[in-house]
């Protein structure tokens, strides 16, 4: 006989293995740490890019000004103001990463627990089934 409790259960944790488990799983096979660092190196890297393709293509722009003005210019105040705006740049999207990932970190956690804890409750079912 079907045990509609028991199918209901096992349908609950298809639908979840099909949307967010394999993700989840994914994410719960680090520690914290880990996931949010490897995340934050890979933020880092595509942060630096990001801002030196910026400032090549707002120099490309502006190039007939820049380079008549090179020489006026105080160099060590531009070379200031550039590491200021790269280290503010990268600071906000590191932040950014920080809680965004952690966030999602957190959630994952949160539904992993909530399918293994189904898994012992189906698993349950089955035992009692054989007493």
């Amino acid at each position: 006989m079907i045990n509609e409790s028991r199918v209901r259960l096992m349908t609950g944790l298809a639908v979840y293995e099909s949307r967010e488990g394999n993700l989840d799983e994914r994410i719960g096979n680090h520690f914290r740490g880990d996931y949010i660092g490897g995340q934050m190196l890979t933020t880092f890297v595509c942060a630096t890019v990001a801002y030196l393709l910026g400032t090549f293509a707002v120099c490309f722009y502006h190039f007939e000004e820049l380079m008549l003005a090179i020489y006026s210019m105080d160099l060590t105040q531009v070379v200031v103001r550039f590491v200021v705006s790269y280290l503010l740049f990268l600071l906000a999207f590191l932040l950014i990463t920080y809680f965004v990932y952690s966030y999602r970190y957190n959630r994952a956690r949160t539904r992993l627990e909530w399918y293994y804890r189904e898994l012992h409750r189906l698993s349950g079912t089955y035992r009692k089934e054989e007493y």
